[in-house]
């Protein structure tokens, strides 16, 4: 009987032990979320029409990308990948991953259809980002137009219809062009905008060198060399991903 009372007291004792493990461990998952604010992330493009070095004009200007990724500043927060704690933000295509906020695309972007883009809206910590991140990859969609490919631009050179597209992978970091200012979210209304500089990239790339070989009346520009013209299409890919800068658009939006 009296085995039997010390085995009674020490499963007590251990279930007791147990319980207060378990429930020191909620009150720690259970704390104070950190604040948020909403933040909106656009897209848009610097286009001023026909340019006159090779009087190309662009109707449609189409690109896919994967995913955007906002990281935060370590010079703001430790990181330590163990003590930060921005609470739990993994709604649909919302993945929080210790240092960085990774939206899951794709994100199909009509930069000329309107001035701005809009590409999601969301809470986000209030925090200081260090840069935003995002990834080109080819459309999936069978019923896009970008179907297959990253990027798809169509417009006339010297009068003659063109299409350029391209299929590739890349990670572009891109941040204010003043290293002062911070992807700073507070509780209001922040917003932000991936720009395009077009006319820069059809100062850099000189179109008028594109030819139609087989006489179809389209000029065609992409890697698989129609018309001769794959080196145009390395080059214009390579000026599209140079030519990306990060706008505050918070001012415009608290008017």
């Amino acid at each position: 009987m009296t085995t039997l009372k010390l085995k009674t007291k020490t499963l007590a004792l251990m279930f007791a032990l147990l319980l207060g493990i378990t429930s020191c461990s909620d009150d720690s998952d259970n704390g104070t979320m950190t604040p948020t604010g909403t933040l909106n992330i656009s897209a848009s493009a610097t286009y001023s029409g026909t340019s006159g070095r090779n009087a190309t004009e662009v109707s449609r200007f189409l690109l896919n990308l994967e995913e955007i990724e906002l990281e935060f500043d370590d010079d703001n927060y430790d990181d330590d990948d163990d003590n930060d704690d921005y609470g739990d933000y993994d709604d649909d295509g919302f993945v929080n991953a210790d240092d960085e906020i990774e939206l899951e695309g794709p994100f199909e972007i009509d930069v000329l259809s309107t001035a701005t883009t809009n590409l999601v809206t969301l809470n986000v910590p209030q925090a200081i980002y260090e840069e935003l991140e995002f990834e080109f990859d080819d459309n999936e969609n069978p019923n896009s137009d970008l179907f297959g490919k990253t990027v798809l631009m169509e417009g006339t050179i010297n009068g003659t219809p063109f299409e350029f597209w391209y299929d590739f992978e890349a990670e572009v970091e891109i941040d204010y062009e003043d290293s002062n200012q911070d992807i700073d979210v507070n509780a209001g209304l922040n917003a932000i905008i991936i720009n395009f500089d077009l006319d820069n990239i059809l100062n850099q790339v000189d179109l008028s060198q594109a030819t139609d070989t087989d006489e179809d009346g389209l000029i065609e520009i992409n890697p698989n060399g129609d018309d001769g013209n794959a080196s145009l299409a390395q080059a214009l890919k390579d000026a599209i991903k140079d030519n990306i800068e990060l706008l505050d658009d918070s001012d415009d939006d608290d008017d």
